[in-house]
């Protein structure tokens, strides 16, 4: 299994239009078996989990741990973690983190929380964040050896980087130096 998915979900969940039913399951194209156990029922703990784990961003991108861990206790409190082991047969063992009466919301809360109590206590509270794109207000996972990532994307970066160089360019000579 792997954990660095579930943090990097719930930056995903952070970004997601979730505002409708059509909005969930398009945000869980990638995983059609979940997107049919979708309901109406779904869609309203997920934006206030959205919400709150937006806040958590926020104090990460702010540098503050304290606070992203006492946010993160209170998420994990009000949404318990379930795991159970399944598979299909002995070899293919692996833990899900739901009951199996879970709802398509409970189980992207499970994972998006379980990824980032990990990611909390295996690389530090500080590791999440907002990109510093124009224009953009996307969390993303901060996996970089020195803690040093700006934007979301690739297409972010680049975009700020070539629109820094054109201003640049269009600087007279002498103020450029």
């Amino acid at each position: 299994m792997d954990f660095a998915s579930y943090s990097r979900g719930a930056a995903e969940l952070v970004n997601a239009h979730l505002d409708t039913e059509a909005g969930l399951r398009a945000h869980l194209r990638a995983r059609p078996w979940l997107a049919a156990e979708v309901n109406s029922g779904d869609v309203a703990p997920l934006r206030t989990v959205q919400r709150d784990l937006g806040e958590l961003v926020d104090a990460s991108a702010a540098g503050d741990g304290g606070e992203v861990v006492r946010r993160l206790n209170q998420l994990l409190g009000t949404h318990p973690i379930r795991p159970r082991v399944s598979g299909h047969d002995e070899s293919t063992w692996h833990l899900h983190v739901n009951d199996e009466s879970a709802s398509a919301a409970g189980i992207l809360i499970s994972e998006a929380l379980l990824g980032l109590a990990i990611l909390v206590t295996e690389v530090g509270a500080t590791r999440l964040g907002r990109c510093a794109a124009d224009n953009c207000t996307n969390a993303f996972v901060d996996t970089s050896t020195n803690n040093s990532r700006r934007f979301c994307s690739t297409r972010c970066s680049t975009r700020t980087n070539v629109a820094a160089l054109r201003r640049r360019r269009r600087q007279p000579a002498a103020q450029r130096t």
